[in-house]
């Protein structure tokens, strides 16, 4: 039997604005051709030995739509449901058999299922080898979907090294997930809709395991629940951290600006490795709490930039803008929280509904979405709803200021030094067009002229 996953296209943010492209420091932010989401790398962990399979993805070669495959596995994000709608079509047509599963068709399953045999509806490491099996007998039920969550210990481990090609990717690092669910309920998150409102912890020895194998390599833990004050969290990062600690690793982490910020705990992630926190800012309470400039959450988000930093942790600051709870003064905000807190690296968000979260739901009801409603620009790059508090071309405009503004007043090499990204991805890669290709060369010669010139 053979299966073929793809992984579908979607639009990159400087296809949206070619016109930052021209900004090397932009340019390189926005430059690392990275593999696809740990979906598929625990789909094929947990295939039968006698099961052939590959990857394709969409953002970087083409499709065979005449592939010899059995089963075409197709798993993706909203913002890439319209090409993976058009995947599914083209497939169908030829008499395959295609699944589709993922964060998007889990949330929205009646739309995806107009575009596949199946549909494979939240998490599938326990059904997974069913799906296989019904598959390798023609015999696919319309949807699956398990009748329980994967226990901790049922949670699968995705099959390290299938991306490990030079010339496809920029960015290697591993991907290890230590949870799953989240009791939090924030308006835009579709996880607690997805994997549940309960908190699963991997088996420490498990987790372990997994990233003794990458020694002297980068990880990201995918996870941000397991950065959150609550008691059962920080033991068990508390004793990961001690775990790994001799384990030549750089640890990636995420979360909101409600982490734990315990001195304790800041010291053992520092000691385990820990090298950049991905921080997002969104709608969560205490995010709201940030834009509506609350003193007390104000100064402590500045003070945890400098907790990060100072243990050699990169505070890295995902802002959202276009949210509801961001009022007129956001952009402005966003800029001067930057320059008081010493923020080196940072990018920036445009609000996105996703499909059936309470932020679409209120949308929707409010009859505030830009019709027709195309979800190939649900990205969080473009305006895709009518904001609260602006216009939408002042959200657009107010979001592409802050790019430009952030990136004049850092020095883009500091600012990108922990991801080794370059300009230069850019021009010799096979998924931007090139209109932004000859923008980014020209950004790039202006660069070396400047740098010439001081010289």
């Amino acid at each position: 039997m053979k299966i073929t996953f793809i992984y579908p296209k979607f639009e990159k943010f400087l296809e949206t604005y070619p016109e930052l492209a021209e900004m090397p420091a932009i340019a390189a932010t926005w430059s690392f051709r990275m593999p696809p989401a740990m979906g598929i790398p625990i789909l094929i962990n947990l295939l039968p030995e006698d099961v052939e399979w590959k990857v394709v993805d969409q953002n970087i070669e083409p499709i065979d739509y005449d592939d010899d495959s059995d089963l075409i596995a197709i798993s993706y994000f909203t913002p890439q449901a319209g090409y993976a709608y058009e995947v599914g079509d083209q497939f169908l047509k030829r008499g395959k058999q295609v699944i589709m599963g993922g964060m998007h068709p889990s949330m929205i399953p009646e739309e995806a299922a107009k575009h596949c045999t199946s549909v494979c509806v939240g998490e599938a490491d326990t059904i997974w080898k069913t799906i296989v099996e019904d598959a390798r007998k023609q015999a696919l039920k319309p949807v699956y979907k398990a009748p329980c969550f994967p226990t901790e210990e049922q949670i699968a481990s995705p099959k390290t090294g299938i991306f490990d090609v030079e010339d496809k990717y920029d960015w290697h690092a591993s991907l290890i997930s230590i949870t799953r669910g989240c009791p939090f309920s924030c308006e835009w998150c579709n996880v607690p809709h997805y994997q549940g409102n309960k908190v699963r912890l991997r088996p420490m020895d498990s987790v372990v395991k997994d990233i003794e194998k990458l020694a002297g390599q980068e990880f990201y833990i995918t996870d941000d629940m397991i950065m959150l004050n609550r008691p059962k969290l920080q033991r068990y990062m508390l004793e990961l951290c001690e775990r790994i600690k001799d384990f030549n690793v750089n640890m990636f982490l995420s979360c909101s600006p409600a982490m734990n910020s315990d001195p304790a705990f800041l010291d053992a992630l520092a000691k385990g490795g820990a090298k950049s926190m991905y921080t997002v800012f969104a709608s969560d309470p205490f995010s709201s709490r940030f834009y509506a400039r609350h003193p007390g959450i104000w100064q402590r988000t500045i003070d945890l930039v400098k907790q990060l930093e100072d243990r050699g942790i990169r505070f890295f600051g995902s802002f959202g803008v276009g949210f509801d709870t961001c009022r007129e003064d956001q952009f402005d905000l966003i800029m001067e929280f930057c320059q008081k807190a010493g923020i080196k690296t940072a990018e920036f968000f445009i609000a996105t509904p996703f499909p059936n979260t309470e932020f679409w739901k209120t949308i929707e009801s409010q009859n505030r979405f830009l019709k027709p409603i195309n979800l190939k620009k649900f990205n969080c790059a473009n305006v895709v709803f009518k904001p609260k508090h602006t216009t939408e071309e002042q959200l657009k405009d107010g979001f592409v200021t802050l790019w430009k503004e952030f990136f004049n007043s850092v020095d883009h090499e500091q600012s990108l030094s922990m991801f080794h990204q370059k300009i230069e991805n850019i021009i010799r890669s096979r998924e931007f067009s090139s209109t932004i290709k000859d923008a980014a060369a020209r950004g790039l010669a202006k660069l070396k002229e400047t740098d010439s010139t001081k010289k």
